[in-house]
Order: C-alpha cells, then sequence, then structure tokens
C-alpha cells in the first residue's frame, strides 16, 4: 500500500511539473516575440490577437503531441529512430501550427486569408524550430524519468529483498531454539512434573515476548536483554545450580536500536556448547558497554571451542553465527567487526558496532 501510494504521488507530481513546464516554455515563446517585435504591445488588442493567441494554441498542439508522444513511448526508443520520430512528428505539429496561425489571424485581423507561400514557409520554418526544441525538452525529461523509475524501482525491488533476507535469516534461529526447547521439555514432564511445569510457563513467556517484538526487524538493546533472560530461565529450570549467568549491561546501550534475535543465537551456543566442554557450574557472562560511539557486546562462556560434536564426530555447521553476521552486514556495512576468542578455559564472542554520533 505504501509503494503504491508513493507511485501515486510520484505521477501526479510529474503531471503537474509538465503543465507548469509547457506553461513556462510557451510563456518565454510569448517573452522572445515581444522583445523581437515590441510593436505588438502597442495595444493589448494587438497583443492578444498576433501574439497571445498564436502561442496558445501552439500550448494545445503541444498537448496533443505529448499524447502522441506518451502513445508510442517516444523515450525507449534508440537514438536514430527518436530523432526521426521527433523530426517527423515536430513537422506535423508544425504545420498544424502554420495554419492555425492562419486561421486565427483570419477571423481576429481578417488578413492572411490567403496568404503568400514564402510566408507559410517561413512560418513554418520558425515554428517547426521551435517545436522541435519544445519534442527535444520532453523527450529529454521523459528519458531522466524513466532513469528515474528504474531506479526507484530497483531499489524498491532492493529493499524487499533485503527484508525479505532479514526475515528468512531471523526465523532460522527460532525453530533451533524450539526444539532443543521441547525436546527438554519432553524429558522433565515424566522426570520431574515441577520443572515441567515452570518451564511451560518460562516459554509461554519467551513466545509472547516474541511475538509481539518479532514483528521488528529492530528492538531497544534492553529488549534484547529480556529476551535473553527468557531463554535463560528456561534452561535454569533445567541446569538449577550447574548454570550461573552474569549481566554486566551499561544502561548507555539500553535504547540503541539492533537486529532482533542478534545475540540469542551467542547465548545459545554458550549454554550449548559449554555445558558440553566446561567444569561445573557453566558460568555465562554478558557485557555490554559504549566506547568511542561504539557499541561492544560480549558473550563469554566457561570451557572451550569446538568444532565437532563429541558424542557424533560430526562437523557443527556453524549456521547461527553465519546467520549473525549476514545479519550484522546487511543491517551495519563496514561498521561491524565479528570476533571470537579462543582460550583454554574459556571462548568469547565481541560485536563492534559503530553508530554514527547522534
Amino acid at each position: 500500500m505504501k509503494y503504491l501510494e508513493q507511485a501515486k504521488n510520484i505521477i501526479f507530481k510529474r503531471k503537474r511539473l509538465f503543465w507548469l513546464g509547457n506553461t513556462l516554455f510557451w510563456f518565454i515563446v510569448i517573452l522572445e516575440s515581444v522583445i523581437i517585435n515590441p510593436e505588438t504591445l502597442e495595444s493589448i488588442d494587438r497583443f492578444l490577437k498576433n501574439v497571445f493567441s498564436i502561442n496558445l494554441a501552439a500550448f494545445f498542439i503541444t498537448c496533443l503531441l505529448r499524447l502522441v508522444y506518451k502513445k508510442i513511448n517516444v523515450h525507449r526508443l534508440k537514438l536514430f529512430p527518436l530523432a526521426l520520430v521527433v523530426i517527423i512528428y515536430s513537422s506535423l505539429a508544425a504545420i498544424i501550427w502554420t495554419y492555425s496561425f492562419v486561421i486565427i489571424s483570419h477571423f481576429l485581423n481578417g488578413e492572411l486569408a490567403k496568404a503568400p507561400f514564402y510566408i507559410l514557409a517561413h512560418l513554418f520554418e520558425i515554428n517547426v524550430i521551435s517545436i522541435i526544441l519544445w519534442s527535444c525538452l520532453y523527450t529529454g525529461y521523459k528519458i531522466w524519468e524513466e532513469w528515474n523509475d528504474q531506479k526507484y524501482q530497483l531499489e524498491h525491488e532492493r529493499a524487499l529483498l533485503r527484508t525479505s533476507q532479514l526475515e528468512m535469516l531471523k526465523y532460522q534461529l527460532n525453530p533451533h531454539f524450539l526444539f532443543n526447547t521441547l525436546s527438554s521439555l519432553r524429558g522433565l514432564i515424566t522426570a520431574d512434573p515441577v520443572k515441567a511445569k515452570a518451564m511451560v510457563t518460562h516459554i509461554s513467556e519467551f513466545l509472547r515476548y516474541s511475538l509481539l517484538e518479532g514483528k521488528n526487524n529492530e528492538v531497544q538493546f534492553i529488549k534484547e536483554i529480556e529476551i535473553i533472560k527468557q531463554y535463560l530461565n528456561i534452561e535454569q529450570v533445567r541446569y538449577n545450580e550447574d548454570l550461573l549467568v552474569e549481566f554486566d549491561v551499561s544502561p548507555e546501550t539500553n535504547d540503541l536500536m539492533i537486529p532482533i534475535f542478534l545475540i540469542h543465537p551467542l547465548v545459545e551456543n554458550a549454554v550449548k556448547h559449554g555445558m558440553q566442554t566446561s567444569k561445573l557450574p557453566l558460568n555465562i557472562f554478558i557485557h555490554s558497554k559504549i566506547e568511542n560511539h561504539t557499541l561492544i557486546i560480549e558473550v563469554k562462556n566457561s570451557g572451550n571451542w569446538i568444532d565437532k560434536d563429541p558424542q557424533n564426530g560430526a562437523i557443527y555447521s556453524g549456521i547461527g553465527l553465519q546467520n549473525i553476521k549476514k545479519r550484522l552486514e546487511h543491517s551495519f556495512p563496514d561498521r561491524y567487526t565479528f570476533e571470537i576468542v579462543k582460550e583454554p578455559e574459556f571462548v568469547k564472542v565481541v560485536i563492534k558496532i559503530k553508530f554514527n554520533k547522534s
């Protein structure tokens, strides 16, 4: 709907621009006629009969010529056919204008009812130059307009593609999380119904929040932290004292806008891989701050970096990390860094996003 409204506004502005441009062109022609033949200003009656009425006829003739040019899409022709069309139709328009001059002069002045050929030839020569000039200006504008249309359409298509890609990347994250969570819930239903009930409550809260905020591609940083806390509440039902989480979130970062679910997969990986490699309890540290107009996000967990699943030896695909990089590139091209720090006792992921000075 927004695109259609923009298109309607553009069409309306272009129509208005044509009428303004056409009026201005023939006003300049009238002004030139007066400068060349100042005697036409000796009386209003003479001016109206010999200058204004003739150019008014030309104004309407070029309005009709515009319809012809639009019908044949003159602005989409190649150079030689375009020049040929302009010359032919401008000449026809000039002939009509010349005989209009004769007819108007006859009815208004009683003169030139039978104008000599040399007078008509001279009038035609002047008129055809004016019409060709008008045609060149009009087709030049239409070519520029066509170029802008293509540019606008391309930008619109790129915006749609970019939005669809972001939506795809965003929703690739949630099924992964839900699969793991529901698998854990299934195991708790019979083993510990109380924990299972608590987990269902946390899952409901997480989904409610995700559905409300997930309609947007961006959220405030503090809301992303709230999503993560909902997720960690679920995991702490599973692991109890085996999972310790510490937040150090600077208030300066709260209102900054970031892609939704940007940090969540990092925390999910920290829990998943940390539980496989860390001494218990698993410690997860989430930190944010601002330095030199740069948002710095750190997700750190005890344990080691692993490339393969220790249970079946399968190589991890790293889809979550790849998606994060793609989303950062979409939202902050050339304004971010993504770093993985691998140490014997911990793994840390650091994201830095440069924000413009406000």
